[in-house]
């Protein structure tokens, strides 16, 4: 019954707002006495689902629970409700603006809700309403010339960017300016969010004899599900200079399109349409980016014309890039004075599209360090991003101190548009120092095969060259003293002889008498002091021989040191 009722109160309460929509807004896990606030409002965790027996073989409940969360709502700190929700159940707020919903409570099986292991959780997620915003764009020129021909073209954007939907949208037009297409009252039952309108009205220019100023206001407003009013206004000025028969005209013109290798003609003119001469006319243009311009002319006059006269030039200009989108021509500006008033009038913007191939030459080597000696393998890439085929002739230069293994370092191909080719070769150096490929080069012509050369060019190439590794230091021999006392092995009775010194490679060893003195010998010199064939004498070694075995060790011993001698 309790469960009935809290579902009868959410219903009651989501229809009483049928159509609110919601921002983003906040989440968060909460367990008992957990509190979570936002945008003002603080929600606690007062109650859940009582607990209840597990199964007898099942650490689950013995039979399912119902779900539900019990939350007190407060609004800056004054408490405002209580309520209970099961999972995907809301809260609203009497006035529309807040909402709790549960996200996600444990299921009904969990052992969250065991008396043995009741530890429950719920996941709320907190928004506030989404409100609608409404935006308008007038696009239209800033100035126009008064005549019978002229006419004034404004499109009018409506667009809803907030986060709910605006019901009953009336979009209102206010004007001086003459209509001659299009209304200039609008009426929309619904702009759901996001959603964007536009709307063309056309004005005819009236007849001024001085430069006059003409405001166009759009005005538009609707309501939100809670008949909440949004408005907007929009402003757009508008300059009208006299008619065709008192105010000076100025037009440009181009080829409309042309291929890379040709050469393009501009044509300004500027009409005095008054019965007066008009003096000091001060007319300026320029060339647009991807054009050369052939002459030194500076494009920069200052001329008089005749009543009803007319100045006119021409220039040519050479397309150095493809561009088959079009470019678009900078307006010529012309600045004069009728009447003690200031002008300046500019041109049409003429469109012209360029024809022809576009080559990006690109060049990578699979590794970016060696050792010296390595192989490297490079790859050039050439890519036609133009809108027209050519022959590309590509080069690839080596330095002294690298050697060809391997491929060709030139190619040339027909390529095609939006086509690449490209080919690989393997080289090696013996260089210590970094190796520095110099940049790939292609040529190709305008138009196929006809036209004049271009040339483009890629990046140099950087390959490094691993340093040697560091030399491991040979340690010096260390110095071995034999004792005075050393005898050799099973002669226990042995007169005890003096300590050797065996020292570095290259020199002699060094035996110590019985005092501080010392005594280099030699190799076989040893052997007898081992064999007790020695006797230390002073500052000397004197032979005392007195068996076979000693008298054949030095002589052996003697012959070996002549020798070496």
């Amino acid at each position: 019954m309790v469960i009935f009722v809290i579902l009868l109160y959410f219903v009651s309460i989501a229809a009483a707002y049928d159509g609110l929509e919601w921002e983003n807004g906040i989440s968060g896990t909460l367990k008992q006495d957990g509190v979570i606030s936002f945008m003002g409002y603080s929600v606690k965790v007062v109650a859940f689902s009582a607990p209840v027996e597990s199964d007898k073989y099942k650490e689950i409940p013995i039979e399912p629970v119902e779900p539900f969360v019990g939350l007190n709502i407060s609004n800056n700190g004054s408490f405002i409700n209580s309520t209970f929700l099961g999972e995907g159940d809301s809260f609203i707020s009497d006035d529309g603006e807040f909402k709790v919903e549960v996200e996600k409570l444990p299921s009904g099986l969990s052992k969250d809700w065991l008396y043995e292991s009741y530890n429950p959780w719920v996941i709320l997620k907190l928004s506030q309403r989404g409100k609608p915003q409404l935006t308008t764009t007038i696009n239209a020129d800033d100035e126009y010339v008064s005549g019978q021909n002229t006419e004034i073209i404004a499109e009018i954007i409506l667009k809803n960017t907030g986060t709910a939907a605006i019901n009953n949208v009336d979009l209102d037009l206010g004007t001086e300016l003459p209509l001659l297409r299009g209304n200039l009252k609008y009426h929309y039952d619904t702009l759901k969010k996001g959603e964007e309108i536009s709307e063309t009205v056309t004005f005819s220019t009236p007849v001024v004899t001085d430069l006059k100023k003409f405001n166009i206001f759009v005005n538009s407003s609707g309501f939100d599900v809670k008949d909440i009013s949004y408005k907007t206004t929009q402003l757009k000025t508008i300059l009208i200079a006299p008619s065709s028969q008192q105010a000076p005209s100025l037009s440009k013109s181009t080829n409309a399109k042309a291929y890379l290798k040709d050469l393009i003609m501009v044509t300004i003119s500027f009409k005095n349409n008054a019965i007066y001469e008009l003096k000091n006319v001060s007319i300026v243009d320029s060339v647009p980016k991807g054009f050369k311009q052939l002459s030194n002319n500076s494009l920069n006059w200052t001329v008089n014309v005749s009543p009803n006269g007319e100045w006119y030039f021409r220039y040519l200009l050479k397309p150095i890039e493809a561009n088959s989108k079009g470019v678009l021509f900078p307006s010529t500006t012309a600045e004069l004075k009728i009447n003690n008033e200031y002008y300046m009038i500019q041109s049409n913007r003429p469109e012209t599209i360029i024809y022809g191939p576009r080559i990006d030459l690109s060049k990578q080597a699979d590794v970016s360090e060696i050792n010296p000696g390595d192989a490297v393998t490079v790859t050039v890439i050439a890519v036609n991003s133009g809108s027209t085929p050519s022959m590309v002739t590509i080069k690839d230069d080596l330095p002294a101190d690298v050697t060809l293994i391997s491929g060709n370092t030139t190619r040339e191909e027909y390529l095609e548009a939006n086509k690449d080719i490209r080919f690989s070769y393997t080289i090696k150096s013996n260089s210590d120092g970094p190796i520095r490929l110099p940049p790939a080069t292609a040529e190709f012509f305008e138009l196929g095969s006809k036209g004049t050369k271009l040339t483009t060019m890629s990046k140099e190439l950087l390959i490094s060259i691993r340093p040697p590794p560091t030399p491991t230091p040979t340690p010096e021999p260390t110095a071995v003293e034999i004792p005075v006392n050393y005898t050799e092995p099973g002669n226990v009775t042995g007169n005890p002889g003096p300590a050797v010194n065996i020292t570095k490679p290259n020199e002699r060893p060094v035996i110590a008498g019985s005092g501080n003195e010392t005594y280099a010998i030699e190799g076989n010199d040893i052997l007898n002091f081992l064999l007790g064939c020695n006797e230390i004498n002073g500052n000397d070694l004197r032979t005392n021989m007195t068996s076979d075995v000693c008298s054949s060790v030095l002589a052996g011993g003697s012959s070996s040191d002549a020798s070496s001698r």
